[in-house]
């Protein structure tokens, strides 16, 4: 019996071999697509509901094929200045309020800061970025040459990237670089019995703003807005959306005026320049005002709990 059962399969297999052939070569197929699927679903990062800051590009377009020449044409001809270290004709392409915040009119800052960027022979790529108001970002990211170096390394993957922006200006097409767009001079006032701030300058960047707040102070006591170290002690609001100040080093971030001074402060915030935001404010979180501040910090609590006269916030506008 269990012989006659081998010839049967034996005669099955010689009569359907080929069907048997091709469903195998099916379902091999079958098999490894599966286990593609399933490696790539585990390579896959999981979805997050962080949506990062989308530019702009609709806003404003370029209003003529000519304008769109001359914006590349321009970039294109700063870009091949710096690749070749030609310093003072690329400098003399950016604007002067370019030239005076970023650079503060010094040529050999400049000098740095493209020694810095074109290392070697980079090659570069320009992307039409955002736009808003006759504001034209572009994004260029430089790259190593391999082609021209004959060097495949890690460097070859270092990429510098950076925002160079076209602003048309009574006709002209006013460049600037590493993402500045303006810079103005302002009077923004809040007075109080013990002191009057005073923003003076707001300049603009793509992705951030920085304000020059002076401050005045009216008493003989010190006026202490944040000690070494202190986060969160000045922010602002955007539309209600609050973000403390952008801080390089919080051990450096001692902001205090003496009584009978005054101080200017630079303060930094992220914003970009292409979000629509209808009111701006500066908020002082952690305003102390003290009969005596010595700044050591083995004295803080002492002075801050025996100290001091008053505790409050006060917030200007800005816009």
């Amino acid at each position: 019996m269990l012989l006659n059962f081998r010839l049967k399969i034996i005669d099955f297999m010689k009569k359907h071999k080929m069907k048997i052939f091709i469903g195998a070569i099916a379902l091999t197929i079958i098999v490894l697509v599966n286990i593609y699927i399933g490696k790539a679903r585990e390579a896959r990062p999981p979805t997050v509901s962080y949506e990062p800051h989308t530019p702009i590009i609709s806003g404003n377009k370029v209003s003529s094929k000519k304008d769109q020449t001359s914006i590349e044409d321009s970039i294109k001809q700063y870009m091949d200045f710096c690749n070749s270290k030609n310093y003072e004709s690329a400098y003399n392409l950016i604007s002067e309020d370019c030239r005076r915040e970023k650079f503060n009119n010094n040529i050999d800052n400049f000098k740095s800061y493209i020694d810095y960027i074109f290392d070697g022979n980079k090659i570069y790529s320009i992307q039409d970025y955002a736009n808003k108001n006759n504001v034209y970002i572009y994004k260029v990211i430089v790259s190593e040459d391999i082609m021209a170096t004959g060097m495949n390394n890690e460097d070859s993957d270092k990429r510098y990237e950076e925002k160079i922006v076209l602003t048309k200006d009574n006709g002209d097409m006013k460049l600037s670089v590493g993402g500045f767009i303006s810079s103005k001079n302002v009077e923004y006032i809040s007075e109080d019995e013990y002191m009057r701030i005073t923003v003076k300058k707001i300049t603009t960047y793509y992705d951030k703003v920085v304000y020059e707040v002076n401050i005045k102070n009216k008493t003989n006591y010190a006026i202490l807005f944040s000690k070494r170290n202190e986060k969160e002690s000045i922010g602002i609001s955007l539309d209600g959306d609050l973000s403390e100040e952008v801080v390089e080093n919080y051990n450096k971030n001692e902001r205090c005026v003496y009584g009978g001074n005054e101080n200017t402060m630079n303060l930094t915030f992220n914003k970009y320049f292409d979000e629509d935001v209808n009111k701006t404010s500066i908020t002082f979180n952690k305003i102390r005002i003290l009969q005596e501040y010595s700044g050591i910090e083995e004295n803080w609590e002492e002075e801050i709990n025996n100290k001091l006269v008053k505790q409050y916030s006060a917030t200007i506008s800005v816009k």
